[in-house]
């Protein structure tokens, strides 16, 4: 392969991770609809000789379910003809998806204009804020996590760790060499538990050790941590590496958010984009791991006794967890991952489970052909929440301040793609309600509650990406 080539085989890989989440209403499935669909329901889905599809009324059921059944069976004395003869189980799961793409691009505008702030003043359901910028500068930024003096760290996935204190940023010096490729770099920042005592800060990022996989260096996400002093990285320790073995060239799906909990360190690597490492266990893509916080492998994890299994694996069935949170008042873990064309899941983390990727989705091809007609199988666990289309999921958070009271214990996601932050209601292990309480004001990467009560969002916007650091502060109304 040529340098040239080389250049615009990984451009265009990272154009189509960026852009293929916004794909929507376009591809195999919009043929799909023109040549089937459209002389009836419109070529806009506005309506003609049969109903329209975007006036969001179903008379026969608004389920994916409910639409699937009336392209399959269809309304015969209403002169819907039955398409299961014609079209395949998984041209029908796509359809579905493709009726919901073209409602959200037909709601588009109205969303926008009812969050639109004025004044500055966002308003939502129960509180109105205004954002307020912090600092910015060149870059992807990824993860931000406070230190005890209010300050706070930042990731920039190109392998930068900055320190923001009173409006400055300082680059810390002698972090771990990361490999930046194509979604990889430096990810996730935390600090432990117990940091006031020990000091320990842990990253999340990409490395490559030398591995080849299909005659291409390959990578694979790992954890280390260390100590910050006079702004340098310290006493670094390993924590969690993958044997080169199952380090992967794609360049996508890194997974990794970090929870502590109970002195164990939860965190989630993505497939990799090695489907088929994702069902066996024998393998760390695709998976949500558990090791305790010095990196020791518990003996009560499930497949410690099992015979070849990666023994860290809590979970399994995973395309691509960035967001992991636990719940403040029950402990629960919570997920967010990304789907393919749709499909973006929030799951409630249960030890040994299978969440069923790629077997199950909802989500469909980024070109719009289908992936599976199954979005439920006997043996995985379906998602609490998802979005069709896609909002490219990102950081999540549980809000434990008092300056927003409304929100507390709500679980607020970012979406990249969307440019929105959404607000989760959760009840009883089950997602209630869901509120869009931000949009365009750049891709959202990261959520945080800050010790000051507020909430601190992470935003990249424009062409080099702009990184910078924003909190959403009450406003009087």
């Amino acid at each position: 392969m040529t340098y040239r080539s080389l250049i615009l085989t990984i451009a265009t890989f990272i154009a189509t991770a960026a852009f293929a989440q916004n794909r929507i209403g376009s591809g195999a499935v919009d043929e799909l609809y023109q040549k089937n669909c459209a002389s009836c329901h419109g070529q806009k889905l506005e309506g003609g000789q049969g109903s329209s599809l975007i006036d969001d009324i179903w008379k026969y059921g608004s389920t994916d379910h409910d639409i699937a059944k009336v392209i399959r069976d269809g309304v015969p004395e209403l002169g819907m003809v039955p398409w299961k003869g014609a079209l395949t189980e998984e041209q029908i799961r796509s359809l579905v998806i493709y009726i919901r793409e073209q409602n959200q691009l037909a709601d588009k505008e109205a969303i926008w204009q009812r969050l639109k702030p004025e004044g500055g003043i966002f308003k939502t359901e129960h509180h109105a804020f205004k954002l307020e910028e912090l600092g910015k500068g060149e870059g992807i930024l990824w993860a931000i996590e406070f230190l005890p003096d209010g300050s706070h760290l930042v990731t920039q996935r190109d392998g930068i760790l900055w320190h923001f204190k009173d409006g400055k940023r300082s680059k810390i010096e002698g972090i771990p060499e990361v490999w930046q490729h194509g979604q990889g770099g430096l990810l996730e920042v935390q600090r432990h538990p117990n940091y006031e005592k020990n000091g320990w800060i842990y990253l999340g990022y990409s490395e490559n050790v030398g591995a080849i996989d299909r005659d291409k260096p390959a990578g694979m996400t790992c954890v280390v941590r260390g100590r910050i002093k006079d702004g340098k990285w310290v006493d670094q320790q390993e924590i969690f590496h993958v044997p080169p073995q199952f380090h992967s060239s794609g360049g996508g799906h890194y997974g990794t958010r970090f929870v502590f909990k109970d002195g164990y360190l939860f965190f989630g690597i993505g497939d990799r984009n090695r489907e088929p490492g994702v069902q066996d266990l024998t393998q760390p893509n695709g998976k949500i791991h558990r090791i305790f916080d010095d990196g020791r492998i518990p003996e009560d994890n499930p497949f410690v006794a099992t015979t070849g299994a990666y023994k860290s694996v809590w979970s399994f069935g995973h395309r691509n967890p960035q967001g992991l949170d636990m719940h403040p008042e029950t402990g629960d873990i919570w997920e967010v991952e990304h789907g393919p064309r749709g499909g973006d899941e929030v799951n409630l983390i249960v030890k040994a489970q299978n969440y069923g990727w790629p077997v199950i989705t909802y989500g469909m091809n980024y070109n719009g052909t289908p992936k599976t007609d199954k979005t439920h199988q006997e043996g995985m666990l379906q998602p609490k929440h998802y979005w069709n289309p896609s909002i490219a999921i990102c950081g999540i958070e549980f809000y434990e301040g008092d300056q927003f009271p409304h929100w507390k214990n709500d679980l607020f996601v970012t979406g990249m793609a969307s440019q929105e932050l959404h607000r989760l209601v959760i009840e009883d292990g089950e997602v209630v309600h869901n509120e869009i309480v931000m949009k365009n004001q750049g891709r959202l990467r990261d959520v945080h509650s800050g010790p000051d009560g507020n909430i601190y969002v992470l935003l990249n916007s424009g062409s080099p990406r702009i990184g910078s650091v924003h909190r959403l502060v009450p406003a009087d109304t």
